[in-house]
């Protein structure tokens, strides 16, 4: 059994400029890319909808520069919306790039509507963990699930050499109590799956309180 379990999640992310000129050509360039794009061809919202916010951000931020009352409110309003508009585009991109089985056509797509694709992350999931209960001796133990009936052996140890059971379940989950205070107890499991026994997890360690 491996030590860890490697996730990856790309994620389509909008490069916003800060500035509000900056963040409506941005804004177009997405509109643009858009248009009569055979990867998403239902945008939504609309890309005429989308451009007519666009144009009257435009005209609210040629105002604001005026500096007349209410003008940098109505500015800020008409961006908000235009923002808006943008995430459900996002949305929209990552719902279609999602059902792409290749990332390097799911990163042209992404390219191709004028977004980026965020950098895979990764993420180590602990075969086993084990914190301390709500009373003295109480130990809580997790495993890292393994799908539907599957059977959890337990284990636990003083010295890592004698190996004492803790009564199976077929959650990844379960609770001892009883264990000796202010003393380190070693945790492990082995998995029963339809291919068999596997091998026993990772060994964790919990200074017991």
């Amino acid at each position: 059994m491996s030590n860890n379990d490697t996730l990856i999640s790309p994620v389509v992310v909008l490069n916003v400029p800060r500035l509000t000129k900056d963040f409506i050509t941005y804004a177009r360039a997405v509109n643009v890319a858009l248009q009569g794009n055979d990867n998403f061809p239902n945008p939504t919202p609309p890309l005429d909808v989308f451009a007519a916010d666009i144009s009257a951000l435009e005209d609210a931020e040629t105002k604001a520069a005026t500096r007349a009352k209410g003008a940098a409110a109505l500015r800020d309003a008409k961006k908000h919306k235009v923002k808006e508009h943008l995430g459900q585009l996002r949305s929209y991109v990552q719902s279609v790039v999602a059902t792409t089985a290749s990332p390097t056509d799911a990163a042209a797509m992404v390219k191709s509507a004028f977004m980026s694709l965020r950098k895979p992350t990764t993420r180590n999931v602990p075969d086993v963990s084990a914190k301390n209960g709500d009373v003295s001796g109480k130990v809580i133990l997790a495993a890292k699930s393994l799908g539907p009936s599957v059977l959890y052996s337990w284990e636990y140890s003083l010295d890592q050499s004698k190996w004492m059971p803790i009564p199976d379940t077929m959650k990844a989950r379960t609770e001892m109590s009883g264990l000796t205070p202010h003393s380190t107890h070693y945790f492990r499991f082995s998995a029963f799956t339809r291919a068999g026994k596997q091998d026993s997890s990772q060994v964790v360690s919990l200074f017991v309180h």
